[in-house]
């Protein structure tokens, strides 16, 4: 063995140019292939990494139904009956489309109340089911004003919030009268530094639900509003003087809540490594105001409108994640639209091991290019040593020890090139993954702390090892000329 790897070696060396270079394409392959399933890998850690805490994977989203019967699979469609294939198929389509939502504006069958979620707080798997509560305000602090601001219910009980406190304290009780600031209110406030903060610290807010006597479509909850912006300019006009009936007023204008609180906090923006809520951080993201929970419902159902259509959404909490999917299709087959962040995170997580797949075997074409290298190499390297191979057999040297020189050489060059092209991904990936990182940093509302790139230990042996496997395969059959060569007529070749 030692010997054919000494042969093997020598022979490599006699040309180091055309070697170097049909090592090259190995190389590019490894790298290639290296670099996207790494980015892959770190896209799928981002994802999970993002939603797997915070008891995200045992929520489930609720909002009202438009009365579209919603599926978790809605393309297991079945139409029964005997009928031609083509009206069976545009059947199908039929039923699959409506499973899945393709308009946001209309009006909902259901909505979330306290009724109805006392209603699915008793379906199976459910602990507990709360609603969500976002609304805009007109906002007075002092001399400080502003409107409208969006503000968010915080569940005081659950703390999620409390490490984002720079200033002041936290929420005492679930309904006490207290708000939370974020900084970046004040900062529109003119307060630059944290020691301006105590300017609003312990004095009394103002909220003020927002009135347009101009325009009274615009005083109805986003649930109408929404139904009000499909319609067409003479739809729209004739709506308008239905609309006290349809929000259950008697007045084309609403009376505005106003209710007064004392500033007890001030909140700093979302930083890499801080806990992540996906359901309520992706509705506080633009928030400016924070009030406790029960604080927030109190005043959000002072609303004549809000306490007839409901709350703007609900969250549930299921005992297990395995149980989420089910307990979503329960939801929804109760009228509702809901989703749940486990199965979103299993839809996200094979669509990317699919692009992962996909791009992964184009990448791999190179491999495929580089045998054709090693072929011609190997060729050309049999053509070239034909009489040191005759040498070979006539001092003994058999077909398979023959054909075992040629693939080692082949076997080294694989090797070699997939260990420089695992390498050179590597040394890539450390300023890809500050660039990548970046990237999201400026894009994303939500930051992440973590890797663009994720080489898995798998991987860092299955390049290198892809790339000697690849080389091997492609000198199978120059190496098996080799071992024909007849002796006799090898040492007569000049």
């Amino acid at each position: 063995m030692k010997g054919i790897l000494g042969l093997a070696f020598e022979g490599l060396l006699r040309k180091k140019g055309r070697n170097l270079l049909t090592m090259s394409g190995v190389l590019i392959g490894v790298f290639a292939l290296t670099m996207i399933v790494s980015l892959g890998e770190g896209l799928a850690h981002a994802v999970t990494d993002t939603v797997s805490g915070q008891d995200n994977l045992r929520q489930v989203g609720v909002t009202g139904g438009f009365g579209i019967e919603l599926s978790n699979d809605p393309f297991d469609v079945s139409i029964e009956g005997e009928m031609p294939d083509d009206r069976r198929e545009r059947l199908r389509r039929a039923a699959v489309n409506r499973r899945q939502i393709r308009q946001w504006y209309g009006r909902r069958v259901t909505q979330v109340t306290e009724e109805t979620m006392a209603t699915l707080a008793t379906l199976p798997h459910v602990e507990s089911i709360s609603p969500v509560i976002v609304e805009r305000y007109e906002v007075k602090v002092g001399e400080f004003e502003s409107g409208p601001k969006l503000s968010f219910g915080v569940d005081v009980a659950q703390r999620r919030y409390e490490g984002r406190i720079i200033a002041g304290s936290y929420f005492s009780a679930p309904d006490a009268g207290e708000v939370i600031l974020h900084e970046y209110l004040l900062y529109k406030w003119g307060m630059l530094e944290g020691d301006d903060y105590s300017g609003v610290l312990g004095k009394k807010i103002s909220l003020k639900s927002i009135i347009n006597e101009q325009d009274p479509a615009a005083n109805a909850p986003p649930q109408m509003q929404g139904f009000m912006e499909g319609l067409t300019p003479e739809e729209r006009e004739a709506a308008m003087k239905l609309l006290p009936r349809l929000m259950g007023m008697a007045q084309q204008t609403r009376k505005p809540v106003e209710r007064e609180f004392t500033v007890v906090g001030v909140m700093r923006e979302t930083i890499p490594g801080d806990p992540l809520n996906i359901i309520e951080d992706g509705q506080s993201v633009q928030a400016d105001v924070f009030l406790p929970l029960e604080t927030a419902r109190a005043m959000f159902e002072e609303s004549a409108v809000n306490a007839q259509l409901g709350y703007p959404a609900a969250v549930v909490i299921v005992d297990s994640p395995d149980n989420a999917p089910g307990v979503e299709q329960a939801v929804r087959d109760k009228g509702f639209t809901a989703f749940s962040v486990a199965s979103v995170l299993k839809q996200v997580e094979t669509m990317l091991t699919v692009i992962t797949v996909i791009i992964a075997f184009l990448t791999g074409i190179a491999l495929i290019v580089s045998t054709l290298g090693i072929v011609n190499t190997m060729i050309t390297s049999v053509l070239e040593r034909t009489r040191e191979i005759g040498i070979f057999k006539a001092v003994g040297a058999t077909n398979a020890q023959v054909m075992a020189v040629f693939l080692t050489e082949s076997a080294m060059i694989g090797l070699v090139g997939g260990l420089l092209g695992l390498g050179l991904a590597v040394l890539a990936m450390l300023p890809g993954d500050a660039i990548g990182g970046a990237m999201i940093a400026e894009r994303a509302a939500i930051p992440y702390r973590g890797n663009v790139f994720v080489l898995p230990m798998w991987l860092a042996v299955a390049g290198p090892a892809l790339g000697a496997v690849t080389a091997v395969l492609a000198a199978i059959v120059p190496a098996r000329r080799a071992a024909r060569i007849d002796p006799v007529k090898a040492l007569r070749h000049d």
